[in-house]
């Protein structure tokens, strides 16, 4: 599949100019410099993108109005819909958590399938419509996570299975069909494929260099819609959005973001983030009880995940975070080399950063299925909200920081 004799890019990542002039169905275009996926020709994207977003929204509303899991507790039955875990937070006046939870699992992947199903199928809208619904589509895709709520799920089969006899139902199955075509939807869909139809991704002279920097040429690309723009630009003429060349001022968000977290981190792991209730009396536990009892209780594999997800990745994100700025700032001669490695690091920080919000679906899952009146219940407790702040900042941290950075003065 021939794209156009002069269909340039320009890497998001370490600002090459390239020029891309075929690329074979099923294939992708690759930066030479930093790997990072420039285009992609999926056969048939609008399509297959539209039945698997379809048939995922259709699965999310199967999973919504029937009971999920059940319970048997001390001889009575428990048992929650994917509806009931808000309300059940809600009410027990944990309303962040409670919207964490909406927003993340529900609203957000619905609204991302939703705009997916109009751009891809033959609903007639206007260029100025289908760029709206891009915009916001790039706007929630990094705060989807339905797939980290099944994943915590699973992990708190494990601690239900010490309350009492765990089922599952269908509706179970139907959420976890949800999941598996949302991501299929997501690999599928490719948001430039619609961008170019509504203008050429070029506004700048034709006679670009390719295998030189962006920022060379006086340009610079258009952190929504990708476009390769003039630097005398304020706006992107294709999707009115402002960009920079660089954003160096980022640097001092993502340092004063990682701060913040650093400092909420601490009484994330000092105060509790459930209570229990058994017969009258109340024990609480911090995320770190929660990892040494799954090691005591045998579930070895379960405290690793846990672990990994609660402590070990929001320090290393931190650190890691932390250690790009100084590369991107006080490291004046920079090698190929070192920045590959930089680079690798900023897309794994970016990939795992929300799967720490494990824990948070973890205790929600719990909090909302084990009460049985005044026998026992579970309920969350402060540190819950502390922990969910500590994983949002450190997310909007990663977004802020500039990868281009790493790579200049190279």
């Amino acid at each position: 599949m021939i794209i156009d004799k002069h269909h340039y890019a320009l890497c998001s990542h370490c600002d090459l100019v390239l020029e891309i002039t075929r690329i074979s169905i099923g294939h992708k275009a690759v930066c030479p410099r930093c790997n990072t996926t420039l285009a992609k020709n999926n056969a048939k994207m609008k399509s297959k993108s539209a039945i698997y977003a379809i048939c995922s929204l259709i699965m999310i509303i199967v999973s919504c109005w029937f009971v999920f899991i059940d319970i048997r507790l001390f001889g009575n039955f428990n048992g929650i819909s994917i509806l009931n875990i808000p309300e059940i937070l809600f009410f027990d006046k944990y309303s962040y958590i409670s919207a964490l939870f909406v927003l993340f699992v529900l609203i957000f992947p619905i609204f991302n399938l939703s705009i997916i199903t109009l751009l891809c199928s033959k609903v007639p809208l206007s260029k100025y419509r289908k760029r709206d619904l891009l915009i916001v589509y790039k706007q929630l895709q990094h705060w989807c996570m339905p797939e980290i709520f099944l994943t915590g799920t699973l992990v708190s089969f494990v601690k239900l299975m010490s309350y009492g006899n765990v089922g599952i139902t269908s509706t179970f199955w139907a959420f976890c069909l949800f999941v598996f075509f949302y991501i299929k939807a997501l690999v599928l869909f490719s948001p430039n494929v619609i961008w170019d139809e509504l203008h050429r991704n070029n506004f700048a002279q034709d006679d670009l260099k390719v295998g030189k920097t962006g920022i060379s040429q006086s340009l610079k690309l258009c952190n929504c819609c990708q476009a390769i723009l003039p630097v005398h630009y304020v706006r992107c003429p294709r999707c009115k959005q402002k960009s920079n060349v660089r954003g160096r001022d980022k640097i001092q968000w993502t340092i004063a973001l990682l701060v913040t977290s650093l400092l909420i981190y601490i009484p994330a792991n000092m105060f509790a983030i459930m209570i229990t209730v058994f017969f009258g009396s109340s024990s609480s536990s911090t995320i770190m009880d929660g990892v040494i009892y799954m090691w005591q209780a045998g579930d070895i594999p379960v405290a690793l995940v846990i672990f990994t997800a609660s402590v070990v990745i929001p320090i290393l994100k931190i650190i890691s975070l932390s250690w790009l700025c100084y590369f991107a700032l006080a490291v004046k001669q920079k090698s190929k080399q070192n920045c590959l490695k930089m680079k690798k690091l900023y897309s794994a920080v970016e990939f795992i950063g929300k799967w720490s919000m494990i824990d948070i679906f973890v205790v929600s899952v719990v909090c909302s299925l084990v009460k049985n009146q005044q026998l026992m219940g579970v309920y969350p407790d402060i540190g819950v909200t502390f922990f969910a702040t500590v994983v949002i900042i450190t997310m909007i941290a990663s977004q802020k920081f500039d990868p281009r950075l790493i790579w200049d003065r190279i």
